[in-house]
């Protein structure tokens, strides 16, 4: 079980802050049945209703400090997805955002700008999806670890460049 104020991960909202914990917070709701009332972080403006206990919808809790850590050290050795066929690619790229986990992201992570890189020099740029799962991914991986580290959200990246930089 979660509790008030902690960070969770939730599979359609990302990451998000239980607010509450309550029996039956809307009158449409089974009245014995109790909900975390969670906010997502990059969407402050709603609030999702999530029935305490239920299988059916993936939440786990956020890295721990010394968990982000090791992610960190990790992340030089982390493989790219390596898949020529787009349409292929953007169902590896699908499959590792469902995992849900911190370690996949960093792969769809590297991966696109491995390739934004790559091609660079050419007239093909990424298409709009590559760039979107990009954008997701980053936008998870930098507030789970901010969170976990304690550190602001928008030094992630720099963080996170000066780690591995130090790491050699």
């Amino acid at each position: 079980m979660f509790a008030r104020n902690e960070y969770v991960f939730h599979e359609s909202g990302g990451i998000c802050r239980i607010d509450d914990i309550c029996i039956s917070p809307l009158d449409s709701m089974p009245p014995d049945r109790e909900y975390y009332i969670a906010k997502p972080l990059h969407d402050p403006s709603s609030v999702i209703y999530i029935p305490v206990g239920s299988d059916r919808i993936f939440m786990r809790r956020l890295l721990s400090r010394a968990e982000a850590e090791a992610l960190l050290e990790r992340i030089p050795f982390v493989r790219t997805i390596e898949e020529p066929n787009a349409k292929l690619l953007r169902a590896k790229y699908v499959e590792a955002m469902r995992t849900h986990d911190p370690l996949e992201w960093v792969r769809v992570i590297k991966t696109v700008y491995l390739r934004a890189n790559a091609q660079s020099a050419k007239p093909n740029r990424l298409s709009e999806t590559e760039r979107s799962f990009f954008e997701s991914a980053k936008r998870f991986l930098h507030t789970e670890l901010a969170l976990a580290l304690e550190l602001p959200e928008q030094n992630m990246e720099q963080y996170i460049t000066d780690y591995i930089q130090n790491m050699a």
